[in-house]
């Protein structure tokens, strides 16, 4: 099999492949076959002032080939009892389908038309850009997602990560059509591309459908963008998103999260499993949940933005308290951050998280799809595929003390940018109440103010 390591990635001297990367769970009890496209591009790869290219021409390329109509395209789809989706992350454009078996040959030509051959038809591009341009709109009415827009903005200002993979309105609207085509011939080569798959047909087979389809490609590779590091302050910094009259708040506190090849990533998840992971037990969820109700929801989590990867993401906390509970939450979730930092879990807390994240672990590879999806990853992003034995012994191997050097290595105290839906004159009443007895140098303040039009622009 091929295998590039990821520095060789950013090597635009490189010569193509001399065969694709194919990976393969056979099952031969499965009925149907689930195919994975993985295109080693993403939305750090749009170009400056477009950001959601990639997320338009993953779309675009199911709506219609040179040969096929959309309507086409799709009823052939529905003849074969198939169906395909798209997603695009800041690193790649993933195309999963899933057939039954006896159309699995069928199904990978379709869609080796639909990557090879697209038609970029001018309505269908004038379609998508106006339903892809609602869907951004909509999203000031999705308090959630607009604490999430709000920290992107701050953490990544002026970079390609600055929105979500979408755009937002004004970069989708200065996409054009040559946009589109140039990012198709630029980043859809051999490669780039990895070819994934699960199913009941032979190993072999699947692996001369393939090779192909790899071979339909055009030759060549491209350099995958650097990663981008989040920017945090030293002290905790307020973003409100103003929306008067709102009776329930959004919040979310985010500093610096990790990366996949990062050593400390299990002492950490298996510390935040205690903290504020895992619902219903985590110290997060009972305290201000629980015991104080304050909030419907609360949890933190080092998968804000996805699945771990090169790309250094968030450690957040969110929560969605009633408003008048919004500060009394932030400043109690801080307070038990800082004893988390200092002390990490107890004993008890510690043993649940292991027995928990040990049993529930083999569930990661009970089919035939999840295996695959488990050996993609370890391919993308150059990490270790344990088996269950083999992360019971690293999971039940941490300490206490192993946890609070991992925290202190990778988490700050107070490190935080506090993103809020509500409104601004009753946070401003509320840090003023809460925080009386402070020093003045110790409160937090309202670092700016933003409406939910700007966020989604």
């Amino acid at each position: 099999m091929y295998k590039e390591s990821a520095a060789k990635r950013n090597d635009m001297t490189l010569m193509a492949p001399a065969k694709p990367v194919i990976l393969y769970e056979q099952d031969p009890t499965l009925l149907t076959s689930t195919i994975q496209l993985v295109v080693l591009s993403g939305s750090l790869n749009d170009p400056p002032g477009k950001g959601g290219v990639h997320e338009f021409l993953s779309e675009l390329l199911l709506r219609g080939t040179k040969k096929r109509s959309r309507s086409k395209f799709q009823s052939d789809l529905e003849r074969m009892g198939a169906a395909i989706y798209t997603r695009v992350t800041h690193d790649s454009t993933i195309f999963t389908g899933r057939v039954i078996r006896e159309k699995t040959a069928a199904f990978v030509d379709l869609l080796k038309e639909a990557l090879t051959e697209p038609a970029f038809a001018a309505k269908e591009f004038k379609d998508l850009k106006t339903e892809t341009l609602a869907e951004i709109a909509s999203l000031k009415n999705n308090n959630n997602r607009l604490t999430g827009l709000a920290l992107r903005r701050q953490t990544f200002s002026g970079t390609a990560l600055e929105r979500p993979v979408a755009g937002g309105l004004s970069t989708v609207k200065a996409i054009k059509p040559e946009d589109v085509a140039d990012a198709f011939k630029r980043y859809f080569r051999q490669g780039n591309l990895v070819l994934a798959g699960a199913g009941p047909l032979p190993e072999s087979e699947i692996k001369e459908l393939f090779t192909g389809f790899w071979k339909k490609m055009p030759a060549g590779m491209t350099a995958r963008s650097p990663s981008i590091p989040p920017q945090f302050p030293k002290n905790p910094k307020i973003v409100v998103i103003h929306k008067p009259d709102t009776s329930t708040g959004v919040v979310m506190m985010g500093q610096g999260g990790l990366i996949a090849k990062n050593s400390d990533r299990y002492k950490l998840s298996t510390g935040n499993f205690s903290f504020g992971g895992e619902p219903l037990v985590s110290r997060l969820f009972k305290t201000i949940r629980g015991e104080l109700g304050w909030t419907y929801y609360i949890g933190s989590t080092y998968h804000a933005m996805g699945a771990l990867t090169a790309q250094p993401g968030y450690f957040i906390i969110s929560s969605t308290p009633s408003i008048e509970f919004t500060v009394k939450t932030i400043l109690k979730a801080r307070a038990m951050w800082r004893d988390y930092l200092e002390n990490g879990p107890s004993s008890d807390e510690l043993r649940l998280a292991q027995e928990s994240l040990v049993n529930s672990y083999p569930f990661d590879f009970e089919t035939a799809e999840k295996r695959v999806s488990e050996k993609l990853y370890s391919y993308l992003y150059e990490v270790p595929t344990l088996n269950p034995d083999e992360f019971a012994k690293v999971i039940d191997g941490i300490g206490i003390s192993d946890i609070k050097g991992a925290l202190a290595k990778n988490q700050t105290t107070d490190g935080w940018w506090i993103t809020i839906v509500a409104d601004k004159a009753v946070i401003e009443k509320q840090l003023a109440a809460e925080q009386a007895d402070l020093p003045e140098n110790e409160r937090m303040k309202i670092e700016k103010v933003i409406t939910p039009d700007e966020l989604v622009l």
